[in-house]
């Protein structure tokens, strides 16, 4: 027998055909618990309806969504699966094909498998159209440590999600379900450290070369929502696709490490996305985004080689450049300036030094561009920026100061000299005669004949000097 589960929030819409196409499988033995998680609308009369139709569905009612306590039976199902029967999960936006349990069944046994992926087509929830699928053009057999080790990167995305997918008693009892650990991920990416203890459980594990299975495309899912926590949960899920590794394969080959650091980069970026579009305070992404920065994995994947994958140095100098220039288009208030430059120093050690934190809102205001450039090191950029902005008028005399700096920093002795020579005039505009005088005279030891260095004494100091 194969024992269903699925639960439903809200999904009046939708719940209909994940049940029918539970109820018109070509294989008929089976029992469907499905749970009304504190809906507001008609999804709990319409499991009542179904469940007075069939008696091999077992309804459950909780009063308030996802209460595990309300209805433990339902929540730890996987753990009660008897000995030679099966365990699915379908979600109430989904649906299987009707030779789902059947094809499954077969593939299993006759490749001795207690567990089982197959593929997935992607369907638009608004328009019911198919946007794309996940399906092997063969099926793949991972029930040694070398298989495994050779075919993780394919059979990757068949490990990230719990449905699509048939459980031995023994590889279902595995999950994690009411008995969550402190560490788990909670703002998102449980199923998938649930999907590799089931198969640590199982010892063998198979994916079916066919779609037999559609997932709903929503916006109003999980991963489209900010939810506490996000940050690090790709971190957690990181670490423990690591452990996954070395207890099916006895180690992390470079070329799987490799491909773990794409799937962060990847998650990364969805990660910064949804952050980017979340109503939060500026002080909350400030902190959020810090300790994003501040994990070592991060540094670890921007410093590894993803070429072969397509993920070169420029792809993801562009990530964190949208970063930074999502940052400056926000108002920045004087409290929020100390967090901000510490998430610039995370990248590059001498922003604060270069950028005093009583500048940095300046800098955002009438220099845009330049607090991403110089978080990421870019000076030739930085400088550019700045130059343009002295040659357009601005009056302020730190601007020239730090693009003297960035010369220096560069090695361009041109441009040293010459942000000197702007130096002196922004020293002589602010009236500090004595420093102007002092700067005028060492350059003019080094740089006797320079017409420019005599036109100013000339200009401030007459022909005489001071």
């Amino acid at each position: 027998m194969i024992y269903v589960r699925t639960h439903a929030y809200n999904a009046e819409k939708t719940l209909e055909r994940a049940v029918d196409s539970i109820l018109s499988q070509t294989y008929q033995n089976f029992e469907y618990h499905i749970l009304d998680n504190g809906s507001t609308d008609q999804t709990g009369k319409l499991i009542r309806e179904y469940a007075r139709k069939d008696s091999r569905i077992v309804p459950y009612y909780n009063k308030v969504n996802r209460a595990f306590e309300e209805n433990p039976d339902f929540w730890n199902l996987s753990k009660k699966i008897p000995d030679g029967d099966y365990f699915c999960i379908l979600d109430a936006d989904d649906c299987y094909e009707e030779t789902f349990f059947e094809e499954m069944l077969d593939f299993m046994a006759e490749n001795r498998l207690e567990m089982a992926a197959c593929g997935t087509v992607f369907v638009d929830g608004d328009s019911g159209r198919v946007v794309g699928d996940r399906v092997l053009p063969q099926s793949v057999l991972v029930n040694t440590p070398k298989r495994m080790d050779a075919y993780f990167p394919i059979i990757h995305w068949n490990l990230r999600q719990v449905w699509g997918k048939l459980y031995s008693s023994r590889a279902a009892a595995a999950r994690y379900e009411t008995d969550i650990p402190d560490w788990w991920p909670r703002a998102y990416g449980g199923d998938t450290i649930n999907v590799m203890e089931c198969v640590k459980a199982a010892g063998s594990f198979g994916v079916y070369g066919k779609a037999l299975h559609r997932y709903t495309v929503s916006r109003k899912s999980v991963s489209h929502q900010w939810i506490p926590g996000r940050e690090t949960a790709d971190v957690t899920l990181h670490e423990k696709t690591l452990e996954f590794l070395r207890h099916q394969c006895g180690k992390v080959s470079v070329r799987n490490l490799r491909f773990l650091y794409l799937v962060y980069f990847n998650a990364l970026k969805d990660t910064l996305a949804v952050w980017a579009g979340a109503n939060l305070p500026f002080s909350e992404k400030l902190e959020i985004l810090h300790r994003l920065f501040s994990q070592e994995i991060m540094r670890e994947t921007l410093a590894a080689d993803m070429e072969e994958y397509g993920v070169g140095e420029a792809e993801k100098r562009e990530l964190l450049q949208a970063i930074f220039q999502s940052l400056e288009k926000y108002g920045c208030a004087a409290a929020d300036i100390p967090r901000l430059c510490a998430v610039c120093a995370l990248w590059n050690p001498d922003f604060e030094t270069l950028v005093p934190p009583e500048r940095l809102g300046w800098y955002m205001e009438h220099i845009p561009g330049l607090m991403p450039s110089l978080a990421l090191g870019k000076y030739p950029e930085s400088f550019h920026l700045l130059m343009e902005a002295v040659e357009s008028g601005c009056r302020e005399d730190f601007p020239v100061e730090l693009a003297r700096t960035l010369a220096a920093l560069l090695g361009d002795q041109g441009a040293y000299i010459l942000c000197s020579k702007l130096w002196i005039e922004a020293l002589l505009r602010k009236g500090d005669l004595k420093q102007a005088e002092q700067e005028l005279t060492e350059w003019e030891a080094i740089l006797p004949e320079d017409r420019e260095l005599a036109k100013l004494r000339k200009a401030f100091f007459g022909e005489g000097g001071t």
